[in-house]
């Protein structure tokens, strides 16, 4: 077994921390979807190298789906793809069974793809914080750090965001 193996995994883990911290920074959603792409890839290879197979193939597709979502705003018809995509969710599940841990990482990826699907940023932060919880459960039954870590921080700089689009939203409104 390699002895580095645990620190590779705590660095790719905490490199997806920093970009867990930058996506919800993001006005623009297309950038906060790209900033997302690149946290699921870290902390997929984090998931892998711990043995946590349903968090890193979630975060395969959570990062696949961050990608489709970029384009709804351009075509309308392409909500048939990326809710297509939803469907590979309990087959991810089923797939990589590891007990309770594949059912929250499999919510939390419903979550966020539903969440993605929103083009409205209000509706569409408020359900990315839902999907934290279901990620704090996951990542304590693996006992990822890194993960728990993201999961503080991303809920706090998430719910200031959430905020201030709140505040942008009723002051254009008014």
């Amino acid at each position: 077994m390699n002895t580095n193996l645990p620190l590779l995994a705590s660095t790719f883990g905490f490199a997806g921390v920093a970009a867990n911290l930058v996506w919800p920074l993001m006005h623009k959603r297309s950038t906060l979807l790209i900033w997302q792409t690149v946290a699921c890839s870290l902390m997929l290879i984090h998931f892998e190298l711990i043995s946590a197979h349903s968090g890193a193939l979630i975060m395969l597709l959570a990062g696949t789906q961050a990608t489709l979502a970029i384009q709804l705003e351009r075509s309308p018809r392409f909500k048939y793809i990326y809710l297509g995509s939803l469907a590979l969710t309990p087959v991810i599940c089923f797939l990589t069974w590891q007990g309770a841990e594949s059912i929250f990482s499999s919510l939390a990826l419903a979550i966020v793809c539903i969440a993605n699907f929103q083009l409205n940023q209000l509706h569409q932060r408020a359900l990315l914080i839902t999907a934290i919880f279901a990620w704090v459960a996951h990542n304590v039954m693996v006992g990822s750090i890194p993960g728990l870590a993201s999961n503080g921080l991303a809920f706090c700089v998430s719910a200031i965001m959430l905020l201030r689009v709140y505040r942008n939203e009723k002051t254009l409104s008014a």
